[in-house]
Parts: structure tokens; sequence; C-alpha cells
């Protein structure tokens, strides 16, 4: 076994690995080692009302290239990862835009965002969807050309700028609205970064044209078809918890999640958006390739994974409360008392959210589609159950990560029994 781990785990995975995990380790770091110091300069309102930003963001940020992006890294060619890094630029404009007079429509039937943020830091939200769509591509765009310093510099600067300007403009008494600028500040400076490399292969980009463009999108149309709206999905039904929340218990008990829900997403982006990524994807691609299968890398990534998460929920539903009270004063002890009803699901989500990237290697994205759209329904049925019970918060929780942590292993049970060696794919 120590072998096959040897084998598995190359010089090149762990140095990619290590550069990417160094980079989001500070970068998480900063988000933790600032989150004290602003949670005693905001107020839980000012919170929540960013908050609903960020969630728009989030939600369609995701999916502003129609998953494109993840085609750039396993293209054929260079000249046809370049035109897919154009593709993602025309529709990441496109969604933006469309998005953009969605969100107008969404801020005029909410007027205490702007009354909580002003008009122009309310605005900078389309902005800084643009930029993340963007961002997603070139860190795809990147990750191809192993540039895995600029990735870790664009993690590092673009948060060491963000939160420094919310603790600056917080104690200029700016706000939810200094709050979104901060933002908007460094997702720009992270763009810049991931950008570097591109400016030195700014040739290439002459040889981009509409026909290779539109070529390229109907080579990896599944990602259109069944990858954004998989995604979407996975994305919208934690997502509109946000915005569900506020209608049923209001802008300050949002404002507490809010909290929870940021510390608690922290693992998951520190471990599972970079170490899983490596780790896993390249390995069980290959893997697969070789074998038809990739059930040895789901299990030494599941035991990975399940090493992490079983002491971080112990260790949560144990002390939230006191970590909560201790690090970001006493009035977010509830944020803690959230935390222990979200924990268990936290940490399957760790595990099983990492290895979805499976469905890719075998082409069952519309799987993946039909279990996330289940998650959906869930937090639907327990927001309307609990709107006409007039149910507390904790009870709403606990539906969610009840039903969520069902779905969550109906999913893995689905990423395993494709992982057998042999198993014959068929087209979908």
């Amino acid at each position: 076994m120590k072998d096959k781990l040897k084998k598995l785990l190359s010089q090149r995975s762990m140095r990619s690995i290590t550069t990417l995990f160094s980079g989001s380790l500070i970068a998480q770091l900063i988000v933790v080692g600032s989150s004290p110091i602003l949670s005693r300069i905001y107020t839980d309102e000012q919170m929540g009302v960013y908050t609903l930003m960020v969630t728009v963001v989030t939600l369609f940020g995701s999916v502003a290239c129609l998953k494109y992006e993840p085609a750039i890294v396993v293209a054929d060619s260079d000249d046809e990862a370049y035109n897919l890094l154009g593709l993602c630029f025309f529709l990441c404009l496109g969604v933006t835009a469309v998005t953009g007079v969605g969100y107008g429509f969404y801020l005029h039937q909410k007027p205490e965002i702007i009354a909580g943020a002003g008009l122009v830091p309310a605005l900078l939200t389309i902005v800084i969807l643009f930029l993340t769509g963007m961002n997603d591509a070139l860190f795809a765009f990147n990750t191809r050309f192993r540039n895995y310093d600029l990735i870790s510099k664009a993690y590092v600067t673009s948060s060491a700028l963000k939160y420094s300007m919310q603790i600056g403009l917080g104690l200029l008494g700016l706000g939810a609205g200094g709050l979104n600028i901060a933002n908007s500040t460094g997702t720009a400076l992270g763009t810049y970064f991931h950008t570097r490399y591109l400016w030195y292969r700014r040739d290439q980009m002459k040889l981009i044209t509409r026909e290779k463009m539109m070529a390229a999108a109907r080579k990896h149309r599944r990602q259109p078809l069944f990858t954004a709206p998989a995604f979407f999905v996975s994305t919208a039904y934690f997502q509109l918890l946000n915005f569900f929340i506020e209608m049923l218990y209001g802008m300050g008990t949002f404002g507490l999640y809010s909290l929870s829900y940021r510390m608690l997403n922290v693992p998951l982006t520190l471990i599972g958006n970079n170490v899983a990524r490596v780790l896993f994807f390249q390995n069980a691609t290959d893997e697969y390739n070789r074998t038809g299968g990739y059930r040895r890398a789901l299990l030494i990534s599941t035991g990975v994974l399940a090493a992490i998460a079983i002491p971080m929920v112990a260790l949560l539903c144990w002390l939230s409360p006191w970590l909560f009270s201790l690090f970001f004063g006493a009035a977010w002890r509830t944020s803690g008392v959230y935390a222990i009803y979200l924990a268990p699901l936290y940490g399957i989500r760790l595990v099983v959210q990492s290895l979805t990237q499976a469905l890719v290697i075998v082409k069952k994205q519309s799987v993946e589609l039909v279990v996330q759209c289940a998650f959906l329904l869930c937090s639907v049925a327990s927001f309307f159950y609990c709107r006409a019970t007039g149910a507390g918060m904790e009870t709403f929780l606990t539906l969610i990560s009840v039903s969520y942590s069902f779905f969550y292993l109906v999913l893995y049970g689905v990423i395993f029994w494709f992982s057998r060696p042999g198993r014959t794919v068929k087209a979908e």
C-alpha cells in the first residue's frame, strides 16, 4: 500500500498541492484572523446586508462562463485553450449583463440593501460578479500551464487587500458599503495576478477567432448542458438559504448565521477546492485512463478528507459557542450555536463535494444534476414548512442539516458506484 500511495502522490502532484495549499492557507488565515476584528466593527445587520450582496456574486458568478472553464485545463491543444478562454470572456459579459438586470429589480424590491450600503457600493456587486467569473476562467488557464505560484499570489494578495480595507473602511464608519468596496478592490487585484502570464503570452490572443470559439463551444457542449446546471443547483441550494433565512427571521438573525456560514466554509475552501482538485482529480483521471475506474484514488482521497472532517466536526459540536464568543465577541455566541447544527453537514460536505469531479471523468454530469435538484427541493420544502408553522431558526437548520447530509451520502454512493475498474461508460 505504501508503494501504491507513493506512486499516486507523485512529486509533481505534491509540489502542486504544496504551492496551492500554502497560498490558500495564508489567504484563509487572513480571513480567520480578520474576522474577530470585523465582528467587533460591524453589526449583524451590516454583515447581513453585505452577505446578501455577496450571495448574488456566489450564485451567478460560479456559472458566469457556463462552466466552460474546466475544459480549458483538458483542451487538446493550447490553441483550443486560448479560444475557450476567449469564449469564457464573452459568455461572462453576457451572463453579467442579464444578471445585472435581475439584480437591479432585486434592489428595487429590497430598499434596505441600498439604505445599508449605498447605491454605488451596491452596484459594485455587478463588477465583482464579472471579475469572479473571469477569475474562474483564468484560474483554469493558469492551472493548465501550472502557474501555481500566480494562483497562490492571487489568493494571498487579494485576501490581504480585501480584509485590510474592510477593517480600515469599517473604522471610518462606512458599514456594509465599505465591505463591498473592499471586496471589489481585492477581487480586482486577484484578477491582475491571474492575468500576468496571459499578458506574457498575449501574442497567442491574436489567434483567437469566432469560428474557433464556436468549434470549441460545440466540442465541449456538455459543460453548459449538464455541468453548468448541476453546479448552479449545487450553489443555489446553499446560497438560497441566505435569502430564506433573511425572509423568515430577519436581517439580524441572518447576520449571525452568515458568520457561521463563512467560518464553516473555510475548511471547504482550503482543502476541498485545492488539495482535492489536485490530489483526487488528476490521479483519478490517470487511473481511469489505465483501468476504466478510479476506486483507488477515491478511497485514498476519502480517507484523507475524512481524517480532516471527523475531528473538525467533533471540535465544533463540542466547543463552537465558546469559540465564537472568544474570538468574535459575546454578541456572536449564537453564531456558534448555529454552527453546532450545521457542523455534521459541513463535515460530510467537505468529503463528498471534493470528490464530485469524478462524475466529470465518467461523463455522468446529468446524474449529479438529478441528485443536486433533491437538495434544492429540500431547501424549498424546509422554507415553506417553517414559514407555515412558525418554526424557529434551530428547526430550520436541523431540517437542512439532516436532509442535505442524507443526499450527500447518496451522492457519494453514486460516485463510488462508478469508480469500479472496468465499468462500461455509455454515452448519455
